[in-house]
């Protein structure tokens, strides 16, 4: 599977075709790639937490959605539907510093993650 993890998106690839550009393609470089390891993947989503306040809240919540398609993808359901949660505590800081919460959240993600190995 490609992913694509840039600053406006992280998630699956969703072009249809491998090869060409369409005409009238918004993207002028090809930012897919292998996906990562959901480790490293929740990696950098705690260290995107630090933004999450404001207009950071919602990029935040989308690369959270990004990760849970990750996790479905590897296997880690239970991990997944944490994500899910955490997206969702994530668009709360549009208007509050939910990083506390966000803290204990992706804690909650990585004990699923954890009990999944064991």
């Amino acid at each position: 599977m490609l992913w694509v993890d840039h600053a406006s998106y992280f998630g699956p690839d969703r072009r249809r075709k491998l090869s060409g550009m369409r005409i009238r393609e918004r993207r002028r470089y090809n930012y897919a790639g292998n996906a990562p390891p959901l480790n490293t993947a929740l990696r950098q989503l705690r260290m995107r937490v630090l933004e999450a306040q404001g207009p950071g809240a919602a990029a935040l919540s989308d690369r959270a959605r990004g990760v849970s398609m990750l996790a479905a993808s590897y296997g880690e359901h239970e991990a997944a539907h944490e994500l899910s949660a955490f997206a969702a505590v994530a668009l709360r800081g549009r208007n509050s510093d939910v990083r506390p919460a966000l803290y204990k959240e992706l804690d909650r993600v990585h004990m699923a993650v954890h009990d999944a190995y064991h």
